[in-house]
């Protein structure tokens, strides 16, 4: 009768893994100081999405329904390097703004007027405005939270 053959391919990436090179720690805490130094640039790059996105909030339904790809796309733009930057609060609500959107766009739902308070609620959280405390950031989150799960929407 034959047996069951067991065989073990021999590893090949493990003689390439085991040079000697960084630490994930040490990759990560050299990502995380060159993330620091870009830290100005990205919230220049952000204050200058947030100069075009902000003239939204004064827009009719019709015109911000026919700039949603627009107004999605530089929701995005924040989302994407906002926590980066420390600007975690103007991170948070603009994703509620790219929920706003995916909801309108799997669900139907339209809510130009809480789009705008959205978008008005970004003027508060701005690198360039006055500084709020941690404790206002948040509830300006949460209640903008709760105000899309009022809608039908989660985040």
């Amino acid at each position: 009768m034959n047996s069951a053959r067991v065989f073990t391919p021999e590893n090949h990436l493990a003689r390439h893994m085991s040079r000697g090179g960084p630490t994930s720690a040490e990759l990560i805490a050299d990502a995380d100081k060159r993330v620091s130094a870009l830290a100005d640039s990205i919230r220049g790059f952000v204050v200058g999405k947030l100069q075009e996105i902000r003239p939204f909030a004064d827009k009719t339904d019709d015109d911000l329904l026919a700039e949603i790809d627009v107004i999605s796309g530089l929701a995005m733009n924040i989302v994407e390097v906002g926590d980066a930057a420390g600007l975690n609060a103007l991170a948070d609500l603009t994703r509620g703004i790219v929920t706003m959107i995916d909801g309108f766009r799997t669900l139907g739902g339209w809510h130009p007027a809480a789009l705008r308070l959205h978008i008005r609620a970004l003027g508060l959280l701005s690198p360039d405005a006055p500084p709020l405390s941690r404790q206002d950031e948040a509830r300006i989150v949460e209640d903008l939270q709760n105000m899309r799960r009022s809608i039908g929407l989660t985040d």
